[in-house]
């Protein structure tokens, strides 16, 4: 029979406590070596086909006009708007901040560059590409869904990480889409991102929504599982966990408009 758990005396806890002290403090296990033995690297996803690449856009912002910088590249932080255009983006306000961390070491990494894209609130991409199945019933009410162009929404941007590895961003909540709507296959709702840095691969991979206060939050959670990314990038349901989100409002109030997510990147070498 199982010992019931508040059988787990305050010795046990304390000798387990103070074994993994005395282990760190022996000199065996080092900063380094301890960093890896709690790591748990985010996991690579795919790039997918709409990445915006220079003559892939339907409308090509450019917030930055140096012709020296992909266009990946020529957006801020803020994706709820378009500098130069009157109007805001449409969909649920989202902020999304955290580090970027060496997983090995867990020591965050600066001046790394993170690119991040999505679709519209309605699951449009800005993307040549992405020229199917513009209007679709909701696989829960029936409500038909049209995917359009936001051009108040900017759809990818940049963020460069600080010397303490934090980065931050501001978004909507993309709409999930169909892949296959005979087969009612549809995407969750999730964001892209590449991540760049001196002298190493680009890391590659996307994130995903949970939160009450997130919209279609339940059909997100249903349609996860399933999710051909996901199944395609083989991550068991552990390693599902580490690349969803957990968004709520502000505790502090000082945020009303948006939720407030927090995510590591934990980057393998």
């Amino acid at each position: 029979m199982p010992i019931p758990s508040d059988h787990i005396t305050r010795r046990r806890v304390l000798t387990r406590s103070a074994g993994i002290v005395g282990f760190i403090m022996s000199g065996l296990l080092t900063h380094t070596s301890f960093a890896a033995f709690l790591s748990k690297p985010t996991p690579r996803q795919s790039l997918g086909p709409f990445f915006p690449d220079d003559g892939d856009e339907v409308d090509a912002i450019r917030e930055d006009p140096n012709p020296d910088l992909p266009i990946s590249q020529a957006n801020d932080q803020d994706l709820t708007f378009v500098k130069g255009r009157k109007g805001t983006a449409q969909g649920q306000v989202v902020y999304l901040r955290g580090q970027v961390l060496d997983a090995k070491t867990g020591q965050p990494i600066p001046n790394a560059v993170l690119i991040m894209w999505s679709a519209s609130a309605t699951g449009r991409y800005n993307h040549r590409g992405d020229d199917g199945t513009f209007n679709f019933a909701h696989p829960k009410t029936g409500v038909i869904i049209r995917r359009t162009h936001d051009e108040h929404f900017q759809y990818w941007g940049k963020a460069v990480t600080t010397e303490k590895g934090e980065y931050w961003f501001k978004t909507i909540v993309p709409g999930f889409y169909p892949i296959d709507l005979q087969a009612g296959l549809f995407r969750p709702s999730h964001l892209h991102f590449k991540i760049l840095q001196a002298k190493s691969p680009a890391f590659v991979t996307q994130l995903y929504f949970r939160g009450d206060h997130i919209q279609n939050n339940a059909l997100n959670q249903e349609l996860l599982p399933n999710d051909v990314v996901i199944l395609d990038a083989g991550l068991t349901p552990e390693k599902q966990e580490r690349v969803i989100v957990d968004y709520a409002p502000d505790p502090s109030g000082k945020i009303a408009n948006g939720l407030i997510g927090h995510y590591n990147f934990e980057i393998p070498s």
